[in-house]
């Protein structure tokens, strides 16, 4: 794979009703729908004459925004459990606060916190993602685009980079609401982060959430 483009979905409904994120049950709101068709736009031209698929979580969050980017794309567009978020267990679609309650208190390594019953760990996270994107790799693609959530989103960018587990509590990337990462091979065989958490295409649409926990 020669290039990997990851876009964390548009603006959900569950930031603006103070829900946790995680798995719980999110839609776009008015804005998240415009920034995932101007994301669209700008991946048009940005990938204009390449042959690309695009893999989404099957969260509705995120195949709505890509719904919305197909509009531009000219692409393949598959969904699959294994882009979504860090699985919060009982703690979808609870308030901040109801969520709050329910935590389980921080254990080291992070990595293997369990932050909520019925959750997953970071590690078992990165995983599942991780082992996605070892399929994607075998089928020798030169170019795929993710459409999925802050915390699956840094896994992915772990995986380009080759960081291993001794690195994810101490290394972190974040993501704004339909962000472009654009992570690529250069002249010298080196992987190479092109754009990172890049809004620049959404200047002229305000955006109110832009924390990625559980989201």
């Amino acid at each position: 794979m020669k290039e990997l483009l990851i876009i964390r979905h548009g603006e959900a409904s569950h930031l603006a009703r103070g829900i946790t994120g995680g798995w719980s049950d999110s839609d776009l709101t008015e804005l998240g729908c415009k920034q995932a068709i101007r994301t669209g736009l700008v991946l048009a031209d940005m990938l204009g004459g390449r042959t690309f698929e695009v893999y989404s979580s099957d969260q509705p969050r995120a195949v709505q925004t890509a719904q919305e980017m197909a509009r531009s794309l000219p692409a393949q567009m598959h969904f699959t459990p294994a882009l979504r978020e860090l699985n919060n267990g009982i703690a979808a679609n609870l308030t901040l606060e109801e969520a709050a309650r329910v935590a389980a208190p921080l254990t080291e390594p992070t990595i293997d916190w369990l932050p909520y019953p019925q959750a997953e760990t970071w590690r078992e996270m990165s995983q599942r993602v991780h082992a996605f994107l070892d399929g994607l790799l075998a089928r020798d693609m030169q170019t795929a685009v993710l459409v999925t959530h802050g915390h699956a989103g840094v896994a992915a960018v772990f995986w380009w980079l080759r960081l291993g587990p001794e690195h994810w509590s101490r290394i972190s990337f974040h993501f704004c609401p339909c962000s472009i990462t654009y992570l690529g091979i250069d002249a010298w065989d080196e992987r190479t982060i092109y754009k990172l958490n890049d809004t620049s295409h959404l200047s002229d649409i305000p955006s109110r959430f832009d924390r990625p926990d559980f989201r």
